[in-house]
């Protein structure tokens, strides 16, 4: 049997010494547990350095390592936007047992039907949901009767901007 790599990431976000609020991905593995003080089990992502670290994490930013990469050999997980070779953009979710590439307007289709597929993480849709409007919109049919109006130009600059 073959064997796989099972973990995760999460978002924590911290104060810096001047105020400011600062986000970091931890990836590790998953455990909710509560420690002294806390009013219940918090979501925690340990990490091995010198010994296990946990660090609490936002819950709702929790997700799964597919167990696949992209194009450039980064690893996709949940809630990553993929840009797929086609024009295709989705979103990755859990969906019936397996990792889906959700396409908006209920279509979806299993992220292992596209492992063949060249696929560009673009981002995830907590740091980057303005990408999540574009997946509703591709793909495109180019006809040549439409007046283009520039959208071309609209959501390249949506998909590229920093």
């Amino acid at each position: 049997m073959a064997e796989r790599e099972i973990k995760y990431r999460g978002l924590k976000t911290f104060q810096i010494f001047n105020g400011e609020e600062k986000s970091v991905w931890i990836y590790g593995f998953y455990l909710k547990r509560g420690t002294y003080g806390d009013p219940g089990p918090q979501a925690h992502i340990f990490v091995y350095e010198n010994g296990y670290e946990g660090y609490r994490v936002d819950e709702k930013t929790i997700g799964q390592f597919t167990g696949m990469v992209d194009s450039t050999g980064k690893e996709i997980y949940e809630d990553d936007i993929l840009s797929l070779e086609d024009g295709r953009i989705g979103v990755v979710t859990f969906r019936g047992g397996c990792f889906v590439l959700e396409y908006g307007n209920d279509m979806r289709q299993t992220l292992y039907d596209t492992e063949n597929w060249k696929m560009t993480i673009l981002g995830n849709r907590f740091d980057n949901a303005e990408l999540l409007i574009k997946s509703t919109i591709v793909p495109k049919k180019k006809e040549p009767d439409v007046q283009d109006l520039g959208a071309e130009n609209f959501e390249s600059e949506l998909v590229t901007r920093e």
